[in-house]
């Protein structure tokens, strides 16, 4: 797996499938951006998660527990990230992207779209892992999460020269 947890596969999935969909450089997204994407993504990455790994975890697991008050909680933030998402989803589409496309017609090609990514990159290897970092993570706020993510994408980019997910640089 890409990263420790299924949100930051969200970014990743969106970076490489923006990149390899065209030659010119997609241009980075802010970190208001980045972290408004992923608390948009998130319970469609639970989702996701919960669909691949179904057969690998039990029921009893957290990320199993389908309609749970945390899963709530990120679906709410998940609506009020939508605007700040959107621009982040403008960014990476680019040029493909007709101006002005009405949400009701962007929304759910993004979510279908978001939602395949992750569902791909989810290994039936990884649920194990998947199930204990989302229990681990369940007192933390979708806030805070998508933060963590960020932080997480952005520290891993300063290892590797190769900036698979396009998140600007913040000055030091």
């Amino acid at each position: 797996m890409k990263t420790g947890f299924p949100v930051a596969l969200a970014l990743l999935g969106i970076a490489q499938s923006a990149g390899a969909q065209t030659a010119e450089p997609v241009k980075c997204l802010s970190v208001v951006q980045a972290e408004a994407l992923v608390t948009y993504l998130l319970p469609k990455a639970v989702d996701a998660s919960r669909v691949a790994c179904s057969a690998s975890l039990p029921a009893t697991s957290a990320l199993m527990i389908a309609n749970s008050e945390r899963l709530a909680k990120y679906r709410a933030a998940s609506e009020g990230a939508w605007p700040k998402a959107k621009s982040a989803v403008s960014v990476l589409a680019g040029e493909r992207l007709p101006p002005g496309i009405d949400d009701a017609l962007l929304r759910p090609i993004a979510d279908a779209m978001f939602t395949q990514l992750i569902g791909q990159e989810i290994k039936q290897k990884d649920c194990a892992l998947i199930g204990k970092i989302y229990g681990d993570l369940e007192p933390m706020p979708s806030t805070n999460l998508a933060s963590l993510a960020v932080t997480i994408v952005q520290a891993s980019a300063k290892e590797d020269k190769k900036r698979d997910i396009p998140i600007c640089k913040t000055p030091a």
